[in-house]
């Protein structure tokens, strides 16, 4: 008996593991984008151009923006963000937070795209 139970349990185990148990989905990357932009306006990062960034932010987490758009404002982001560094608008560690934040988006968008 009890190994019946065991097996049971094994088995059910084996198919929830085997099916998506919550695929990212495009709500899921707008709230990653939003709680970035809420972070760059929380810190003050960006500097001078901080505005601009929270702007750019803003369109790749609007809703109805299509995947392409939301993935070629971010890598406006990503690319201000290392133009700002250059230029001793924000520091290296400021330039990477942002970049970095700008990245994990991208890929929760990629992920989107390949249906994880």
């Amino acid at each position: 008996m009890a190994a019946v139970t065991a097996r049971r349990m094994l088995i059910a185990g084996c198919l929830l593991v085997g099916a998506p148990a919550g695929a990212t989905s495009v709500p899921d990357c707008e709230r990653v984008v939003a709680q970035f932009e809420a972070h760059v306006a929380g810190r003050g990062l960006g500097g001078r151009d901080q505005s601009v960034l929270l702007r750019t932010l803003a369109d790749a987490a609007a809703p109805g923006a299509r995947m392409s758009e939301r993935v070629t404002k971010l890598g406006e982001f990503r690319d201000r963000a290392r133009v700002l560094e250059a230029r001793g608008g924000v520091s290296r560690f400021d330039a990477d937070r942002l970049a970095r934040g700008a990245e994990a988006a991208m890929l929760c968008l990629q992920r989107v795209g390949e249906g994880r």
